[in-house]
């Protein structure tokens, strides 16, 4: 087995990650395959990096790091016959989470040496993939400030920090959106496009979302009163938040966004500047990755 393993430069400068990584290649290697690792220097390499690898004959490609790491990675993948392997080693690791990706070192190079694949659906906003979630909104403007953190202190504790802070800095958008062809006005405080259940974390957005099911599900959020909010994020990490009132599911291929005036936009959590329409689809079944 020849594989590709591309990283995030922070893996490689922390040690412990970089000896997770060190382990599987050399465990590859004991068993007669072939590893090279590569790291990312800066976003949008990584997909460079796995499409030639795709073109080069690579059994498969492993992106090790975080979910904008992953996207990368796996951007470069789409509707080609390599499959994905993820090495969970984020923040939020929303999609490793949804997808049921062991995080335990040993049973992680198990599942990735058994090599089972299946092929997942990919969602795609205005121009970029998104594997898990995407959307605008204050999940957007949480993203946008993350990733404007030092990279030393983006940690979950700085996410619900920062989460906190725009809550009571955020204001609600007055959207028109076109589901499936049908026309909508809504007025929201986030709009989330899924794919997968979670945000990250351990926060699940949409219980019911199958990565598998050829559709995204659009969820609509009003902005919540503070009585209300603390409820709401408690279901967030029970997963029962699509039990509480006021929020609205979509089930869709096809959805057009129209703002009153250009904003943020983000996919897996990397934030983007975007104009007044978005549209968003789904690619069924586009992608290739290894899973227990």
């Amino acid at each position: 087995m020849r594989v590709l393993i591309i990283a995030n430069p922070i893996v490689g400068i922390n040690r412990d990650k970089r000896a997770v990584i060190q382990k599987i290649a050399s465990s590859i290697i004991d068993k007669g395959g072939n590893v090279d690792i590569t790291y990312t220097m800066k976003p949008g390499v990584g997909n460079k990096h796995s499409s030639r690898a795709a073109l080069e004959g690579y059994d498969a490609v492993y992106a090790a790091g975080g979910d904008g790491t992953i996207n990368d990675v796996a951007s470069g993948l789409i509707n080609r016959p390599t499959p994905l392997g993820i090495i969970p080693l984020g923040t939020g690791n929303g999609l490793a989470r949804a997808l049921g990706i062991p995080f335990e070192t040993d049973k992680l190079l198990e599942m990735l040496l058994a090599f089972r694949t299946t092929a997942i659906d990919v969602g795609k906003i205005s121009s970029r993939f998104f594997l898990a979630t995407a959307g605008l909104g204050y999940d957007a403007s949480i993203a946008y400030d993350f990733n404007l953190q030092q990279k030393s202190w983006r940690k979950l504790h700085t996410y619900f920090f920062l989460a906190v802070k725009h809550y009571f800095m955020k204001n609600s958008e007055n959207l028109t959106l076109i589901i499936n062809g049908k026309e909508i006005k809504r007025k929201v405080f986030a709009l989330t496009a899924t794919n997968t259940s979670q945000y990250g974390g351990g926060a699940i957005i949409a219980p019911q979302a199958d990565p598998r099911s050829g559709t995204l599900i659009a969820v609509l959020i009003p902005k919540f009163n503070i009585f209300q909010a603390i409820p709401a994020v408690i279901k967030l990490f029970n997963g029962s938040i699509n039990k509480f009132h006021g929020i609205e599911y979509y089930e869709f291929e096809t959805m057009k966004i129209i703002r009153e005036k250009a904003g943020l936009y983000h996919v897996d959590g990397e934030a983007f500047e975007d104009s007044a329409t978005t549209n968003v689809k789904v690619l069924p079944h586009s992608l290739n990755i290894i899973t227990p």
